[in-house]
């Protein structure tokens, strides 16, 4: 039943925004080139357990948890792999090399479907199978190409969680962060909704819409990180005007009524995405110490999903209210990004300041 179906990605959601606090900490103790082969040996393991659950048919609480293992693993990795990045590259290569992974993930979720499409007729349990082998393929080509880079260690570096919480500058871009991803979270929950729903368009249709927002991110990605970088224009600048594509993009929802107009809002919203992601990664990774970069991204992990977790109840409630009042919903939801921008805006200014008040000086 899709009662019981509907709780694993509640379940799912939960471990993301646990499992980051302990990822961050092995990051920073143990090492990143040991955390991204952890990871993807870990769910190369999970799925071999759920190909066998899959061919006993095993009970639903049974893929429930191991899902939520698994979603667990991936963070493991993922905080391993911002870290290592952080590592291996200056603060001006950053936003390029960020850039570059995005335009792999994304390329790696069209692709994703359109194999899953191709093998639909295979056994789950095969399935299963197939995506464990590619993530000990992903651990052996981190294992043969990452070597570990050499750290520098910082003993004065505010490396605990008390200390992360006494980095205000980290709090404010976390909290402004939260702000984005609010609204991001409406994209695959509350948007497909109301595409199909009020605007009427098609499941056929809304596919193509979503795939506009893979696209773009591939097709665009790195000639908007290299405009920027041309025009050097600061990173939190980038957040600035990144939170106001999203703004745009959001509240253009409420004046679609087909979906051309619809892949037009999505496209606006993703030059926001592009903008808004490398920005605050290189941002979050510029603030950390060296022994600390684990934990600050992680954090970053945290915030994004409580902001991901929350967003579609929001999202809900507000469509519950006025989904019969298209420029009300949007607008009320694309505020958040409005708020987000005004902070990263005050953010950017009081940098300025004080670079301006440490020249006069």
């Amino acid at each position: 039943p899709m009662s019981e179906v509907g709780i694993i990605f509640p379940l799912m959601g939960l471990a993301v925004i646990l499992s980051p606090s302990l990822s961050g900490w092995m990051a920073d103790r143990i090492g990143r080139h040991f955390m991204m082969q952890f990871g993807q040996i870990s769910r190369a393991v999970v799925f071999f357990i759920l190909a066998v659950m899959a061919m006993f048919q095993s009970p639903l609480w049974l893929f429930a948890v191991m899902l939520m293992v698994n979603a667990a693993a991936g963070t493991f990795f993922g905080v391993g792999a911002d870290a290592y990045l952080t590592d291996i590259t200056s603060l001006a290569e950053r936003p390029a090399i960020y850039g570059r992974i995005r335009i792999g993930t994304n390329i790696g979720w069209a692709l994703g479907p359109m194999l899953g499409a191709f093998l639909a007729r295979t056994p789950f349990s095969l399935l299963f199978a197939l995506t464990a082998i590619l993530c000990l393929v992903g651990a052996l080509h981190t294992k043969i190409n990452c070597r570990e880079a050499v750290r520098e260690h910082d003993e004065h570096a505010t490396t605990t969680v008390p200390g992360i919480f006494r980095d205000y500058q980290l709090l404010k871009l976390l909290a402004c962060s939260f702000l984005l991803f609010l609204l991001t979270s409406q994209l695959y929950s509350i948007m497909s909704v109301y595409a199909t729903g009020v605007i009427g368009v098609s499941r056929n249709a809304l596919g193509m819409v979503y795939s506009v927002n893979g696209f773009a991110v591939i097709f665009c990605q790195i000639p908007v990180v290299r405009i920027m970088d041309k025009l050097n224009i600061g990173q939190t600048r980038r957040l600035v005007g990144g939170a106001v594509f999203y703004a745009l993009g959001y509240v253009s929802l409420a004046f679609c009524s087909n979906g051309w107009q619809l892949a037009l809002a999505v496209f606006t919203l993703t030059l926001g995405e592009v903008i808004v992601m490398p920005s605050l990664y290189v941002s979050i990774s510029g603030l950390a110490p060296r022994s600390g970069i684990g934990r600050y991204m992680a954090a970053l992990g945290f915030t994004r999903g409580v902001g991901y977790a929350v967003g579609p109840w929001v999202g809900s409630l507000a469509f519950d209210k006025y989904q019969g009042q298209p420029l009300m919903l949007w607008g009320l939801l694309s505020l958040f990004a409005v708020f987000a921008a005004g902070g990263f805006w005050l953010i950017s200014e009081r940098k300025q300041s004080h670079s301006d008040k440490h020249h006069q000086l």
